[in-house]
């Protein structure tokens, strides 16, 4: 993945030579980086897979935190004919409707879906009850509590933006058409020390070092989300203003405030 988004001849090539049995995927609102795959790239990184007999666990729960656009199809609605029958499409309740709601959902062939579903109940004898019952709540009211959640997103969203231009305007990032969070270039590889100065000023937020399969790559980076209340926002970025200003040696961690934004 680039800075522009998925590298569709790179997925490509990676799955020629590779040849993985599984490939994981966040078309829709990617995390961290918020971008939305485009259509023809979707379709090609089907095809890809299906030429090499890899399977594709899509994530989709971010899906329906379309803030700016239309929520996406499926990404295996783009597969072409026969080729769906390699995707496994996930999804979980914790981010469309509340995060202590651990109910996930998925979508593959029926054989392969009963297949899981035994190896579930082997391993917990199935999920708790009363999360079952309020996942069945919610669902009963989707059309209400999903358009709610992603205008309040918004709204936070636009919280979390203002303050940093108005706080941090040498920070940049790209607005994010939905999902959770700002995936912000700091302009200097100085993520981790602002993190490990950020827990003293009461702030926890993650590097982008802590996305990345090699080390040192997105050292300039942060995922900064914007599910907490705009106030909040406002006095993050402010304390995280202040935080870079401060070139004081990091503390250990018996002498930082247990209290975290």
């Amino acid at each position: 993945m680039t800075d522009d988004g998925w590298d569709a001849e790179l997925v490509e090539s990676t799955l020629r030579h590779a040849v993985p049995q599984l490939a994981y995927l966040i078309p829709d609102f990617h995390n961290p980086t918020g971008l939305l795959m485009p259509d023809d790239t979707r379709a090609r990184v089907l095809r890809a897979a299906h030429r090499c007999g890899t399977w594709l666990v899509v994530d989709e729960t971010l899906t329906d935190l379309a803030l700016d656009v239309p929520a996406p199809l499926p990404c295996a609605a783009h597969a072409a004919p026969g080729a769906s029958a390699q995707v496994i499409t996930v999804g979980s309740m914790s981010k469309s409707h509340w995060g202590g709601l651990r109910v996930g959902w998925l979508r593959a062939p029926s054989r392969l879906v009963t297949e899981l579903a035994a190896q579930r109940v082997a391993h917990d004898l199935g999920g708790p009850v009363v999360d079952q019952l309020l996942a069945l709540y919610f669902l009963e009211g989707a059309r209400a509590s999903v358009p709610e959640r992603v205008a309040r997103l918004r709204e936070r969203r636009d919280a979390l933006t203002g303050a940093l231009a108005a706080h941090l305007p040498q920070w940049t990032w790209r607005q994010p058409p939905g999902g959770l969070s700002l995936w912000v270039d700091l302009g200097a590889p100085v993520a981790a020390a602002l993190a490990e100065r950020a827990l003293d000023y009461g702030v926890r937020i993650e590097g982008g070092a802590s996305f990345a399969a090699d080390p040192g790559v997105f050292e300039q980076r942060l995922r900064l989300p914007f599910t907490a209340a705009p106030d909040v926002l406002r006095e993050a970025v402010r304390r995280l203003a202040a935080a870079l200003a401060d070139d004081r040696p990091v503390p250990s961690a018996a002498h930082r405030p247990r209290w975290i934004v």
